[in-house]
């Protein structure tokens, strides 16, 4: 009897061990309002089917500078704040330095692979959760009833984000207007909306760990800019909390060196996010432009050319804008050049084509073609000295012979090998002939009836008056074939290109 009296007195210990295990941890929450404030459960959160929202809300720290911060009382803050419920992370490229002593439940997620080092899976640190908060270095959170007033606004939403201000900052709210093709980001104000395109200011955005998990950078900074570029693109909306602003900590970044610093590295940050997306130019609201694409001193956007398809074309893309700017620069020094040599010039091909249709290069030219008689290009110094050197003239830009054979090439600079084609033409029995001297392959580099150039005309081109043959119509027909001012085509039909390419033809 003794026995079994001890069996009975362990299986009660036992039980009664089970119990106090599931009152302490999986013990539901009673439920609080979304506005409420608090809770009955001492400030530790409602529940959603059992459990505790929070426990399946991922924070992440992601905004800071490794040269000043606040992580350390942050990561403290967010940890009090969810009693060690949910997962906090503390993302950054390298590893942080100077170290830094993050609290129990804090965990480093170094993004960067090293040589003994694999990149992390993000979908890993975040399995289990269901919500993510993206919280800028400095934040601070008062109590998990203030974690579960942002999980309540997005639930009770249509947005895919939502934002709120940290201390005292104000959030502006963008409207992004995102042309892929034309590689453009415009951003225009959209004050008093709630919802936005995307929200600058020290901002905590709070989305659901599948939202976060479908953009192709989900952690790439400056995080508002660049969850704003990649939602637009989906079609997303950001709402901005005008409520609740949460807390702040020590003042960063105090001095005017601290600042420079930080100004720099976001800068720098923004060149690598609209790289890795494809911008090269950005409007601003007052109509001020951007740049983020190639220029002068760098090598422009594309390679060598092949079977007269760029490969922008092949990515669904036309020609970036920046090497626009710069075939447009060099185009316009080129026709100042000819005028001042009193050299008999002309647009040709596809450059005429541009300027009839639309006063400008063609969205797709990756070059401009200009025609001169052969035997002005004596009277011509640059042209003169191109047969047998490559001369850069006082202005930068370079003229050489093109290695394709007689005819010219001028660079937008020495690193920049954006060009115009410059070919000459020999009249001959009232034909305009190349001679044999040169050949590009092109379908339009074909002899044409002198007459076209008695008298040379004008169009517009790329904000200039450009010389032009007369009657352009059947210059072009002649060319290029009847209906092409009117058909676009781009520089080679047999050359497959993605599905949108053609749809953005009607654009035109």
């Amino acid at each position: 009897m003794v026995g079994v009296r001890k069996l009975r007195l362990v299986v009660v210990m036992v039980v009664m061990v089970l119990v106090v295990r599931w009152i302490g941890v999986d013990r539901p929450f009673p439920s609080v309002g979304v506005g409420g404030g608090g809770s009955s459960s001492g400030g530790q959160g409602s529940t959603v089917g059992g459990q505790n929202p929070l426990a399946s809300l991922a924070i992440i720290l992601r905004e800071f500078e490794n040269f000043d911060n606040d992580l350390e009382d942050t990561a403290r803050s967010v940890v009090a704040a969810c009693g060690g419920r949910c997962r906090v992370l503390v993302a950054s490229d390298d590893l942080v330095y100077p170290p830094l002593r993050l609290p129990q439940g804090a965990t480093p997620l170094v993004l960067t692979p090293g040589l003994m080092r694999r990149r992390p899976s993000l979908a890993a640190h975040l399995a289990g959760t269901r919500h993510v908060l993206l919280l800028p270095d400095g934040a601070r959170v008062s109590s998990a009833a203030q974690l579960l007033d942002l999980l309540g606004l997005l639930e009770a939403g249509d947005t895919r984000v939502v934002a709120v201000g940290v201390g005292g900052a104000t959030l502006a709210c963008h409207r992004y207007t995102l042309d892929l093709p034309a590689w453009t980001l415009s951003v225009a104000p959209a004050p008093g909306s709630e919802a936005c395109d995307a929200v600058s200011g020290r901002a905590a955005l709070l989305l659901t760990t599948d939202s976060l998990l479908e953009l192709s950078l989900p952690l790439a900074r400056p995080l508002p800019l660049g969850l704003g570029v990649q939602g637009t693109a989906r079609g997303w909306k950001v709402r901005v909390g005008r409520g609740g602003l949460l807390g702040e900590g020590r003042q960063l970044l105090a001095s005017e060196h601290l600042r420079w610093k930080a100004t720099a590295a976001e800068e720098e940050r923004r060149v690598a996010l609209f790289a890795a997306v494809g911008l090269k130019k950005v409007v601003g609201p007052g109509g001020d432009v951007r740049w983020y694409g190639c220029t002068r001193t760098s090598q422009r956007c594309f390679p060598t050319v092949v079977q007269d398809t760029p490969d922008y074309l092949l990515r669904g893309r036309w020609t970036p804008p920046c090497c626009l700017e710069g075939l447009r620069a060099t185009a316009r020094h080129v026709f100042q050049t000819l005028r001042g040599c009193r050299v008999r010039w002309w647009l040709e091909g596809g450059s005429l084509l541009g300027a009839v249709r639309g006063g400008d290069l063609l969205p797709w030219d990756y070059d401009v073609d200009v025609g001169v008689y052969a035997a002005d290009a004596e009277r011509c110094p640059p042209l003169r000295a191109a047969r047998w050197q490559t001369l850069e003239d006082a202005d930068g830009f370079v003229w050489q012979r093109a290695a394709e054979g007689g005819f010219y090439r001028v660079h937008y600079s020495t690193a920049n090998h954006l060009h115009v084609d410059v070919f000459p033409f020999t009249p001959r029995s009232g034909t305009m002939t190349r001679g044999g001297a040169w050949a590009t392959g092109h379908r339009q580099d074909m002899d044409f009836p002198e007459h076209f150039l008695r008298p040379i005309a004008s169009v517009t081109f790329a904000g200039v008056m450009a010389a032009a043959p007369n009657n352009v119509r059947d210059f072009l027909e002649l060319k290029f074939g009847p209906g092409v001012i009117e058909t676009p085509q781009y520089p080679n039909p047999e050359v497959p290109l993605p599905g949108n390419m053609s749809a953005l033809l009607h654009r035109l």
